[in-house]
């Protein structure tokens, strides 16, 4: 889940200056380090000022109107009510928010916290809400990603002229091993997946996963946060199977719920692997082979680990089962529960193979080429028409 928690940047113990005492606060918990599962921060404060600024009513009921709005958990609820409600007309709220913490973390970092006079607790997060949407994450800076004791700084748009030393000597000071990640046209004036529509599709699959059998909703959580950063279209799919498998009455209906499972193991070859016109090990990679395309990246992501030699053969006759499932196997005597366990294996495969090198499977740039193609080409047209 996403999980915010939330300080008083006012509060006289911090003197004014609050995000290096918040950051060493956080890091130094030390429960971030024992955390295996990948997670995104952003950092940032709570512009409700600003927001009550830029509308009509400037009133300080409406100020507390709108805080009471935002700090709204859905199922988890750790706030320190009084302690946030005395910020509302008086204090900045600074945010450290965690896209994929598991409750577990969440809890044990919220009692590390505890004690701190400046802390005011933590809550869950939805971005399909709107308001949850465009305070905590549209407006906060996603600064960070960490996978237990390694931390990734990010830079944008292949830009790193000037980096964070301060940070990183900070996550350092704590354990961790840190780089420097170029996070291309995400958060960018390209990056078009920051709507409300995009998150409620990507809620509806975490949803419709988490109901899968033997997926829990961290599970759906997890594997909604690899698939985001694979390639966020790939939701549109996942979200069109799942509308259809909750409508589905007939066995023509589970059927068609089926090919969505084709659909979206071609997209996901597309992402993975894009078709080339060069022959791959001897097989065909172009647009049509896209269980070629899936077994190539298999093989090449294994290629740069010690995994068994044994995975690659594992993971790809996987796929090829899948495959044969999504295509004809499911077919014949459709029925929910068999769909319902195809799409389970399907994303439990995803997982693993986006697992076998995360770095690999992310391309910064590829989810938002065509926005990137369309801006150059306006450029040019421009520059042409000046000429």
């Amino acid at each position: 889940m996403n999980v915010a928690f939330l300080f008083n940047s006012d509060h006289p113990d911090l003197g004014g200056y609050y995000g290096g005492p918040v950051m060493d606060l956080v890091l130094g918990a030390n429960v971030l380090q024992g955390e295996s599962r990948s997670m995104r921060v952003s950092v940032g404060d709570i512009l409700t000022f600003s927001a009550v600024s830029q509308s009509k009513d400037r009133t300080y009921g409406a100020l507390g109107k709108l805080c009471r709005a935002v700090y709204v958990p859905v199922s988890f609820a750790r706030l320190k009510k009084t302690q946030l409600e005395a910020t509302y007309a008086t204090a900045t709220v600074y945010c450290w928010l965690f896209q994929n913490m598991t409750q577990a973390a969440a809890e044990k970092l919220n009692h590390k916290l505890q004690s701190t006079d400046f802390y005011l607790g933590c809550m869950d997060v939805f971005f399909s809400w709107p308001l949850h949407l465009q305070f905590f994450r549209n407006s906060l800076i996603e600064m960070y990603r960490l996978t237990g004791t390694r931390c990734a700084i990010f830079y944008d748009m292949g830009h790193n002229e000037d980096p964070d030393v301060c940070s990183k000597e900070a996550f350092e000071r704590e354990g961790f091993e840190v780089e420097y990640e170029d996070q291309g046209a995400r958060r960018t004036i390209f990056d078009n997946y920051d709507s409300l529509e995009h998150f409620k599709r990507v809620e509806s699959f975490k949803s419709f996963c988490s109901r899968l059998p033997a997926l829990s909703d961290d599970d759906a959580s997890a594997i909604a946060h690899s698939l985001e950063e694979l390639h966020p279209k790939l939701f549109d799919a996942l979200a069109a199977a799942a509308r259809a498998l909750e409508r589905a009455e007939t066995e023509e209906d589970y059927a068609q719920a089926a090919l969505s499972g084709r659909r979206l193991l071609e997209r996901t070859a597309d992402a993975l692997f894009p078709p080339q016109e060069v022959d791959w090990d001897g097989r065909k990679v172009g647009p049509a082979q896209y269980k070629n395309r899936l077994w190539a990246y298999i093989e090449k992501a294994l290629s740069s680990t010690d995994a068994p030699a044994d995975h690659l053969k594992i993971l790809g006759k996987e796929v090829d089962r899948l495959i044969e499932l999504f295509n004809s196997g499911l077919h014949a005597t459709p029925t929910r529960e068999k769909v319902e366990l195809a799409f389970r294996d399907l994303v439990i495969w995803l997982s693993s193979v986006i697992d076998i090198n995360p770095s690999m499977a992310r391309d910064p740039y590829q989810p938002y080429g065509l926005e990137i193609d369309s801006f150059m080409r306006s450029i040019l047209a421009e520059i042409d028409g000046g000429a």
